[in-house]
């Protein structure tokens, strides 16, 4: 039995739909019994019926949504003179912290390839979450929470304690998103070591090669080897599933990948074109 457990992302807007598809072929690809749900809006599930129908048909259960967070004004105007478009569209995030219909959660961003089981994540405490890129040279004094992937016991009332912390971190910081507003809450996380859940867990797109040709992290699906990435994150603001592929490019790409694995190389450049071929799954799947 799972107990009342719940992997949970949110999509609140139509271009990261193909994201959150391919999100869940590679979570349900791990074998896991445990469901996910996607909080999406009302005006996004009348804008995207068909869209929604075929999430709902592979196995996604959608949580609606009818109200936004509501953040200060102040807030959304500083991230628009600062360029942080997206910093704007990811407050609802915050929601998934009441849905206390579930004992636990892992929360996950839709931008991510999972290349193994996440299932024990649910045995972490609250908050654990990794800090992303953090033995990338120049970020060494990186201390505090990433937001991409979150082990999360609910309680009603959090959105409002959140806002809270806000009107500090705007005096501080100007222009933030989600995760600027956790860290701010969770401001002792970095005291806590027990909630690190390690690197493996997110290891970001841009930092990829390093970290395997320099840091010795390998892609051999071994969930109790620290340097077995479990999770690349595709936090770059163009998503693998944003770019299109002529005919031409999709041959190239599945020639380049059964090279690679008649080599038995899993690469990380093999492990992108894993995802790219994904994305044309999970497109066909979304859009049918």
């Amino acid at each position: 039995m799972n107990g009342n457990k719940a992997y949970i992302t949110f999509c609140n807007t139509a271009n990261y739909l193909e994201g959150l598809m391919a999100m869940w072929l590679c979570l349900r690809d791990t074998g896991t019994t445990i469901p996910l749900y996607a909080l999406l809006p009302t005006k996004l599930m009348q804008e995207k019926p068909k869209e929604v129908a075929n999430l709902k048909k592979e196995g996604i259960i959608i949580i609606e949504y009818h109200n936004p967070v509501t953040v200060p004004q102040e807030l959304i105007d500083n991230n628009t003179k600062s360029g942080n478009l997206r910093g704007n569209q990811c407050y609802d995030k915050l929601l998934v912290f009441e849905q206390t219909q579930f004992d636990k959660i892992v929360y996950l961003d839709t931008d991510i390839y999972i290349l193994q089981s996440l299932d024990r994540l649910f045995d972490m405490p609250h908050m654990a979450a990794m800090i992303a890129g953090k033995s990338y040279p120049g970020n060494e004094d990186w201390v505090d929470l990433s937001a991409g992937i979150l082990t999360i016991v609910p309680k009603k009332g959090m959105v409002d304690e959140f806002m809270k912390v806000i009107p500090a971190v705007i005096e501080s910081k100007g222009a933030l998103g989600d995760m600027s507003i956790l860290q701010a809450y969770y401001s002792d996380w970095p005291q806590h070591p027990e909630l690190d859940m390690g690197e493996k867990y997110g290891v970001m797109s841009y930092y990829a090669h390093y970290f395997e040709e320099k840091l010795g992290y390998h892609y051999n699906n071994d969930v109790n080897d620290p340097k077995s990435v479990a999770i690349i994150h595709y936090a770059s603001e163009t998503k693998p599933w944003m770019q299109h592929w002529s005919l031409l490019s999709v041959v190239k790409q599945e020639l380049q990948l059964m090279m690679l694995r008649m080599m038995h190389k899993r690469n990380t450049d093999a492990v992108l074109l894993e995802y790219k071929k994904l994305v044309r799954k999970a497109r066909k799947l979304l859009y049918r």
